[in-house]
């Protein structure tokens, strides 16, 4: 099982270089930021009487089905709750969710108040379980973040440069670690799922004392809507990297990267987060709704 030391890759857009951080290319079942988030989890025993992992979140979400993969490896049971889902969702045969449940998982769909409902999850939580929070917000997800930043810095002296580092976020938790890790660079992100004011929350919950926090790039699209203007980003930046990037998080990061060139000015790393098994499931809905 890969966990470190994904390669850089680089590529050229529009006349700009950019430089790939290919964690997409760690292992399958905790690729991207799924394998620094989770590494505590997997290279460590958790308390000795812990035989269930709970956690909640989007049906479609990337970290639940790398949960789903580490309860099978530790033996665990997996309950993970989520809204209340339609037939057709229930019905697809690929995809974060099918595969999730193809691994064990105990799907529990919450009909009413499920912010509040997830929220009191910490306060219902029996000794046996393990709580991971949406996107894996969590002081654990330190652990397997510093190693990147070790990563990171090493090619950064090894090629002599100062490079700006981005990656777009849900919960921000990769984004924050590594700028507190990596406090002599810059890191930017973008707010993929919720709002600016929500980002900066997310950061404030984690590091209340941090003094130095990411940059974000303000995005207005709405998480995980399709939209062409997107598509046509992300087609053009697989093409030109010979890359496959993630269709829900990828293309409104690099929206953000190529609309503020101006604003960054040294080499940039674009951190490829995974979350690739989603994509066939992205594609048929730009499909459905005629986009493509």
């Amino acid at each position: 099982m890969k966990l470190y030391n994904s390669p850089i890759d680089k590529f050229e857009y529009n006349n700009n270089f950019f430089y790939v951080k290919r964690d997409d290319l760690l292992s399958p079942e905790f690729s991207g930021n799924k394998a620094r988030k989770l590494a505590y989890y997997l290279e460590n025993n958790c308390v000795n009487n812990i035989n269930e992992i709970i956690s909640y979140g989007g049906y479609q979400s990337n970290l639940m089905y790398s949960l789903s993969c580490l309860a099978k490896i530790k033996q665990y049971k997996f309950t993970y709750y989520t809204k209340k889902l339609s037939e057709t969702t229930k019905l697809l045969v690929e995809g974060n969710l099918f595969e999730s449940i193809k691994n064990n998982m105990q799907l529990v769909e919450i009909e009413n108040d499920f912010h509040k409902f997830c929220e009191n999850l910490e306060l219902t939580l029996k000794p046996h379980q393990l709580l991971i929070k949406q996107g894996g917000a969590q002081i654990e997800a330190e652990y397997g973040i510093i190693q990147l930043a070790k990563e990171i810095d090493t090619w950064a002296q090894e090629n002599n440069y100062n490079p700006a580092i981005f990656l777009p976020s849900g919960t921000g938790v990769s984004a924050l670690y590594l700028q507190k890790n990596l406090p002599k660079y810059k890191v930017y992100t973008t707010n993929c799922v919720g709002s600016v004011e929500y980002l900066k929350q997310q950061f404030i919950n984690l590091e209340p004392e941090l003094s130095n926090y990411p940059v974000i790039l303000p995005n207005k699209f709405k998480f995980a809507q399709p939209h062409i203007e997107l598509f046509n980003i992300w087609q053009n930046i697989c093409k030109c990297s010979s890359i496959n990037f993630d269709l829900i998080y990828d293309p409104v990061g690099w929206k953000a990267v190529i609309d503020n060139l101006t604003q960054i000015k040294q080499p940039i790393i674009y951190i490829h987060c995974g979350g690739l098994l989603g994509n066939n499931t992205m594609l048929q809905r730009y499909k459905y709704l005629k986009l493509i």
